[in-house]
C-alpha cells in the first residue's frame, strides 16, 4: 500500500454521503469538498497531519502567491505526478526492504497486538470506558499508517527502553482550519498548514529541507548522539523513533478503525527497545515552543497539556509570540504565525489537539476546533488579557474555597475537610468554557473593553454560584460557621480586587 497511489485517506462528502476511501489525487486534483471520517479524533487529527507532511515536502510554495494558488485552484494532474515522483517507493507501507514509518527486522520474542499501537486504548485504567472495544483488532493499510505516524510523533513512548518523537511524549498541536464555507474542506486545510520555501528556510536553511532520507531508508544508528540542528525537514516531519515493524497482514474484512471493507489488514506488529539520544530542540512547525532559563541556559521544550485545564486557559502561549531579557518567552507554531502574516485580517478556526499522559498512559484525549474572530493577528495583546481575566477569576474561587477546606495554618480557622476548591474549579472550566468560546469567536478586538466587562460580570456571578454551592450543605454546622465567614470575605476581597483599576487594559 502506497500512501501516494493507493485509496487510503477516509472521507466523506462535504455535502453529504458515506464515508469512503479516496486517493491523494483525488483529494488534490478535484473540486470535491471532503471532510475526514475516523471514529476518534486523535486518528483524524494524526491523518491531518500526515497529509500535511505529505504535501509539505512535495509541493513547497515558492511564495506567499504561490500559496494563495494552491489555496484557490486543485493541482493540475502534471503538477501532481512532478510531486511525487521523487519519492519513489519511499511511502510504501509494505515495502519488502523500508516500510513506510517501520524498521524492517525488528527482533521481538512476541507479537503486539494493535491496540497498544493506538494511543489511550489500553493501558490506563479509565480506558474500557471511553473505548468501544475491539477498534486495534484488524487495520486497514490506512489506518495503519495513521497510528504509526501518530505514535511516532504525537503520543507518549511505549515505555522505558523506548523513545518519544522530536516533540517529546505529548506535545500540542496547533494547527489551521479552513473557515470560509465555500472552501471549508480538507483540501483547503492542509494547503492553509503548508510553510512556504523562504519560511522554511529561515527555519532549516536549503541544505535540511529535503535532502536527507528518512530513518526507515536511512536508519537512526544505535547509541548515538544527534543534534537537532542537523535533522532536516523531510526527516523531522516523519521521525520514527522506534524499531517497530507491521507484521504480515491477514485476508480481507472490515477495519477496526474506518469501518470499511479492505482486501488486506494488520493485526499485529513488532517491537525491540532501541537507544539513542536528540540534543536539542528541533522546530517542528505545528506546535508552540516555550523558552526557559535555567541556571543561564536557554531551554526549549513543546507545549503540553499538563492539568486538566481546557485550551483556552493556554491560548496566548499558542497565538503570542513572546521574549523576555533573559531569553524566556514563547513562539507560536510556524503554521499559526504563516497564517497571521499571510491572512492578516481573517477569522480564523484553529485546531489544538494532544494527550494528557502520565508516562506512558494516556489520562486524557485534548481535541478542539476554537473560532477566533478577525483581529487576532493585529492586537497581540488581548488574548493575553482575556486569558488573565479568565484565570484571574478562577483562583479567586480557588483561594476562598482552599481557605474553606483546608482552614488557616497556625490559627484555631478548622477546614471543612473536603476537596471543595478542586471540585469547584472543574465546574467553572466546565461552564465558563462555553462562555469564552463564545466570546472569541465574537470578540471584537479593536474594542475588547464592553465585551471584556461582560466576561467579568458573568464570571463574577459564577464564583459567587459555585461558592455558595460548595459550602451550601455545610452552612449549619457551628463549628465551620467561622471558617466559612472568613473564605466568604475572601472571595468578596479576590473578586473586588479584580474590578478594572485606572491604569489597566480597561482603562486604557
Amino acid at each position: 500500500m502506497n500512501l501516494l497511489n493507493d485509496a487510503w485517506i477516509p472521507v466523506r462528502p462535504l455535502d453529504g454521503g458515506g464515508s469512503v476511501k479516496i486517493t491523494l489525487q483525488e483529494l488534490l486534483c478535484t473540486n470535491q469538498r471532503w471532510q475526514l471520517c475516523l471514529p476518534r479524533d486523535d486518528m483524524e487529527l494524526a491523518a491531518l497531519q500526515l497529509l500535511i507532511s505529505i504535501v509539505q515536502v512535495s509541493w513547497i510554495p515558492e511564495d506567499d502567491a504561490a500559496l494563495r494558488r494552491f489555496l484557490n485552484q486543485p493541482l493540475s494532474e502534471a503538477d501532481f505526478k512532478a510531486g511525487i515522483a521523487q519519492w519513489g517507493d519511499m511511502f510504501r507501507l509494505d515495502h519488502p526492504e523500508y516500510p513506510c514509518l517501520q524498521v524492517k527486522g525488528v527482533a521481538a520474542k512476541d507479537v503486539t497486538g494493535l491496540d497498544k499501537l493506538m494511543a489511550g486504548l489500553t493501558g490506563a485504567t479509565n480506558c474500557t470506558f471511553v473505548n468501544e472495544p475491539g477498534q486495534g483488532d484488524f487495520l486497514c493499510g490506512g489506518c495503519a499508517a495513521i497510528a504509526l505516524f501518530n505514535q511516532a510523533n504525537n503520543a507518549p513512548s511505549f515505555g522505558g527502553g523506548f523513545k518519544s518523537g522530536l516533540r517529546g511524549g505529548s506535545p500540542v498541536t496547533t494547527l489551521i482550519q479552513a473557515v470560509d464555507q465555500q472552501r471549508a474542506d480538507l483540501r483547503t486545510t492542509i494547503w492553509l498548514n503548508v510553510l512556504t520555501r523562504p519560511r522554511l528556510h529561515t527555519l532549516f536553511g536549503d541544505d535540511l529541507l529535503l535532502q536527507q532520507k528518512p530513518t526507515w531508508q536511512q536508519p537512526i544508528k544505535e547509541k548515538s548522539s544527534i543534534s537537532a540542528a542537523t535533522i532536516g525537514l523531510l526527516r523531522g516531519l516523519f521521525w520514527q523513533p522506534d524499531h517497530i515493524e507491521l507484521t504480515a497482514p491477514v485476508g480481507a474484512g472490515q477495519c477496526s478503525g474506518c469501518g470499511q471493507q479492505v482486501d488486506v489488514r494488520y493485526n499485529g506488529f513488532l517491537k525491540a527497545k532501541f537507544s539513542f539520544d536528540v540534543d536539542g530542540t528541533w522546530s517542528h512547525p505545528h506546535s508552540p515552543r516555550l523558552l526557559q532559563n535555567k541556571k543561564g541556559e536557554i531551554e526549549q521544550k513543546f507545549l503540553a497539556f499538563t492539568t486538566s485545564a481546557p485550551s483556552w486557559t493556554q491560548l496566548s502561549r499558542v497565538l503570542v509570540k513572546l521574549g523576555g531579557a533573559k531569553g524566556e518567552g514563547q513562539i507560536p507554531a510556524s503554521v499559526v504565525s504563516q497564517s497571521q502574516q499571510v491572512f492578516p485580517t481573517a477569522a480564523t478556526h484553529l485546531i489544538v489537539g494532544g494527550y494528557r499522559n502520565n508516562q506512558a498512559s494516556i489520562l486524557e484525549r485534548r481535541h478542539e476546533v476554537m473560532a477566533l474572530h478577525q483581529g487576532w493577528q493585529t492586537h497581540d495583546d488581548v488574548i493575553p488579557r482575556l486569558v488573565e481575566i479568565g484565570m484571574g477569576y478562577k483562583s479567586a474561587l480557588w483561594e476562598s474555597l482552599k481557605i474553606f477546606a483546608q482552614g488557616k495554618k497556625n490559627s484555631d480557622v478548622k477546614g471543612a475537610g473536603v476537596k471543595a476548591h478542586e471540585k469547584a474549579e472543574r465546574d467553572f472550566f466546565r461552564q465558563s468554557e462555553p462562555v469564552v468560546m463564545t466570546l472569541l469567536a465574537n470578540l471584537d478586538f479593536n474594542d475588547p473593553v464592553p465585551q471584556f466587562d461582560q466576561l467579568r460580570v458573568h464570571l463574577q456571578q459564577l464564583c459567587v454560584q459555585l461558592f455558595e454551592q460548595a459550602t451550601g450543605p455545610y452552612s449549619h454546622h457551628p463549628k465551620l460557621a467561622r471558617t466559612m465567614a472568613i473564605a466568604r470575605r475572601s472571595l468578596q476581597k479576590h473578586l473586588s480586587d479584580l474590578k478594572p483599576q485606572q491604569g489597566d487594559y480597561h482603562a486604557a
